[in-house]
């Protein structure tokens, strides 16, 4: 599927693992634990981190050429190339160069729906969350097709715990497609934070369609208790061609396992699935920027606990 604090990076993770082995009751218990995970990570299936793609640096330098020689563009057209040109740098993982250019698509255009959506995202990981959901509400009012600015509206309400209103954008998202297993998955994790048995009943009742081949069932499937965890992690790469579908697949499958383990309290685990989603590169991937955003919330709430003891 389709700005992290700095500090999220800054202290080391032995430092969290240090304030815990002050408890002395604890301590062995939870290093014994900590080694069984960390020996479990290691046998975690990793890609080699994609880079640049060589067809989008042609396109990037056609699209600059563009804007350069075409004076007699129109408002909508500049709008457009200013937006697949902060696509491909979004890709990239240039941020900066990214939400510049889907700004300069709203100058262009004002009435252009998907820069909203694609501007919203940065802000909210930025945590300027007034203006992502403006933006938000922007791209939903000038155009029924932006679906996906229900999710990230849900997902914003959902990090400043608005948990109710997080529940009713999601539901709408979902409604759009009840087939859908990445919807399915969103529903439960944020409903989750409402009533966690309801979200798991919820999401054992949704069922796969036949001709479905999509391996994020699969996904559904470990959450539901369907399948093992251990089963799924040796099967998710069947049927890949390559390394970088390889990347993608994992980016999402270690996004959701990571939220799973959140929500079932296990922080340490799912700190790792989050870094391990973002290690594939996969920048323009939800699943890649909200990793980003767990990452930041879990060390906000550690450094937090930290400052208490």
């Amino acid at each position: 599927m389709r700005f992290y604090r700095p500090r999220l990076f800054a202290l080391p993770f032995f430092f969290v693992l240090t304030a815990c082995q002050s408890l002395p009751d604890t301590a062995p218990e939870r290093a014994r634990d900590f080694s069984e995970q960390n020996l479990a990570i290691r046998q975690l299936p990793l890609p080699t981190a994609v880079q640049v793609d060589y067809q989008d640096e042609i396109k990037l330098l056609r699209i600059n050429q563009l804007l350069a020689e075409e004076k007699g563009l129109s408002g909508r057209q500049r709008a457009i190339l200013f937006y697949e040109r902060g696509a491909i740098y979004d890709r990239m993982g240039l941020t900066a160069h990214s939400r510049y250019d889907f700004t300069q698509a709203l100058n262009a255009d004002p009435t252009f729906a998907e820069p909203y959506n694609s501007l919203g995202l940065y802000l909210l990981l930025s945590q300027s969350y007034d203006e992502a959901f403006d933006a938000f509400d922007s791209a939903l009012e000038l155009s029924q097709e932006m679906q996906y600015s229900y999710l990230h509206r849900a997902a914003g309400l959902y990090q400043v715990e608005r948990y109710y209103l997080a529940k009713s954008d999601i539901e709408k998202f979902y409604m759009l497609d009840k087939t859908d297993p990445y919807r399915i998955l969103w529903r439960f994790i944020i409903t989750a934070q409402l009533d966690p048995q309801k979200a798991l009943d919820a999401l054992r009742s949704d069922t796969q369609l036949k001709e479905d081949m999509r391996y994020a069932w699969s996904i559904v499937d470990v959450i539901a208790g369907r399948i093992t965890e251990k089963r799924f992690l040796e099967t998710v790469s069947y049927g890949v061609r390559s390394n970088k579908e390889l990347a993608k697949r994992l980016c999402e499958a270690y996004f959701y396992l990571g939220h799973w383990h959140k929500l079932s309290g296990n922080i340490e685990k799912a700190i790792y699935y989050f870094k391990l989603s973002t290690a594939t590169n996969i920048h323009e991937f939800i699943e890649y920027k909200y990793s980003l955003m767990e990452l930041a919330a879990i060390q906000i709430q550690l450094q937090e606990g930290l400052d208490s003891l």
